[in-house]
């Protein structure tokens, strides 16, 4: 039985496409749909990506991209895939959280003003405004 990624590349050259057509039309990297191809998932950051773009490979053939993505679901049993979400910033560690807590804490006490003082200055501006009408 072929895998997805051979499915894939069979219906592709089926139907004399290239890579880059394809990655041009689902705007993903060639080098991602190569890796789907090739079977290389892990070239791919993340599950959630990998899933989605054999969905939307497939879709783009004209073929099941639902049924697709299941039967790579079926193919993971007995292999451990890699986590769902990579993260993208580092993590700030000891000394940076007691920083940006005390430079927060600095903001929202600053900022915590100004709305007390805008209203007594609108207050006050009103009040001379009545006493300019009256006069």
């Amino acid at each position: 039985m072929p895998t997805v990624g051979e499915v894939l590349r069979m219906e592709r050259e089926r139907q004399g496409r290239t890579l880059k057509e394809i990655s041009d039309a689902l705007n993903i990297k060639r080098q991602y749909l190569a890796a789907l191809e090739e079977d290389r998932y892990d070239d791919i950051p993340g599950v959630v990506f990998v899933k989605g773009f054999i969905r939307n490979y497939g879709n783009c053939l004209g073929m099941d991209g639902g049924a697709l993505v299941d039967t790579y679901k079926a193919s993971l049993t007995g292999r451990t895939p890699q986590p769902e979400v990579r993260a993208a910033v580092p993590v700030r560690r000891g000394k940076d959280k007691k920083r940006t807590k005390h430079k927060e804490g600095k903001k929202k006490s600053r900022n915590g003003k100004w709305p007390e003082i805008t209203i007594i200055a609108g207050v006050i501006l009103f009040l001379l405004l009545i006493v300019w009408i009256m006069i």
